[in-house]
């Protein structure tokens, strides 16, 4: 084969390499554009950054931070005695977006509750299955928010609803989810901090046979102290187990932090998201560690029977 020939054939394979390569960036790029889709948070998912108070959620990341590098098991707990340790009833919020993983958040212990968002392509079926395995069910009710930029949906609770507007919509969300037995607030900062709103929310819930459990969006909140001087349970959260992440340290952190509701009568009350099968495996990972710490899970309906 003379020089020239052997150039020829070096070109065509150069080429060939060439077109091969651009081809597989290619087909890259255009799977990490259909992907970008479905992993951007949506409007259901951002709350966590615009609806937790501040200080709470610097005070995670610092307690996430100093338990880096330590294995869930081999953090050094801040309590090791469960004897005074409360109850913990868990939450899990923003069901009724997908039906993938429900079947999955179904086999956790029938303690955990679903709080499932209304008027959602999921809604009543995520319902349903929560009912059939046993969890109790709440009405994850959309309410206004503080920041402008946080959207809680299409049909809210909003400051400037009238009472007709705010019982209707309790009325068509409970109808979606019969099964429910209370409500928490799905966003909701600027509602659960205006006492006018709330008190009217309370009265409609109570007369559907609905208590509500504040999930502490903003510590400006009426909703507890108001329940309370209504007769009604007065219930709200204590800890969000996924902020600032799921990883190992942030649950240690959670972990730890039960210490300090020691001799309390009430429940513990954490809440979780379903949005990922990380937030179920660290969820699971959580209740193995408190269960084998001899913390018992207990129902909501048994925390509002104590708070009220």
């Amino acid at each position: 084969m003379d020089a020239r020939s052997l150039n020829r054939i070096l070109i065509i394979v150069t080429l060939s390499l060439a077109a091969l390569a651009f081809s597989c960036q290619s087909q890259d790029s255009a799977a990490n554009r259909t992907r970008r889709p479905q992993e951007r948070p949506s409007i259901y998912q951002r709350h966590l950054d615009e609806e937790i108070p501040t200080a709470e959620l610097e005070q995670a990341q610092e307690v996430a931070a100093s338990a880096e590098k330590l294995a869930l098991k081999d953090y050094a707990y801040t309590w090791t005695d469960s004897d005074q340790i409360p109850d913990v009833v868990i939450i899990v919020d923003d069901f009724g977006n997908s039906g993938a993983l429900l079947e999955d958040f179904a086999q956790l212990p029938s303690e955990v509750v679903f709080a499932v968002l209304p008027d959602l392509s999921h809604t009543r079926q995520a319902g349903q299955i929560a009912a059939q395995y046993g969890h109790e069910v709440l009405i994850h009710v959309p309410m206004q928010a503080l920041s402008a930029s946080a959207n809680p949906g299409d049909r809210y609770i909003k400051t400037t609803s009238t009472e007709d507007e705010i019982s209707a919509l309790l009325d068509e969300f409970h109808t979606q989810l019969p099964m429910a037995i209370g409500a928490n607030n799905h966003m909701g900062s600027a509602v659960t901090a205006n006492r006018d709103a709330m008190s009217f929310i309370l009265r409609q819930l109570h007369a559907q046979g609905l208590f509500f459990a504040d999930s502490f969006t903003t510590g400006e909140t009426v909703g507890p102290a108001l329940a309370r001087t209504m007769g009604y349970p007065a219930l709200r959260r204590d800890i969000f187990l996924d902020v600032p992440d799921n990883s190992d340290a942030t649950l240690a952190g959670k972990i730890s932090s039960l210490g300090k509701y020691k001799g309390r009568s009430e429940p513990v009350i954490i809440i979780t998201h379903c949005h990922s099968r990380d937030k179920l495996k660290a969820l699971q990972k959580f209740i193995t560690q408190v269960q084998g710490m001899g913390v018992r899970l207990t129902t909501l309906s048994r925390a509002s029977a104590i708070s009220a």
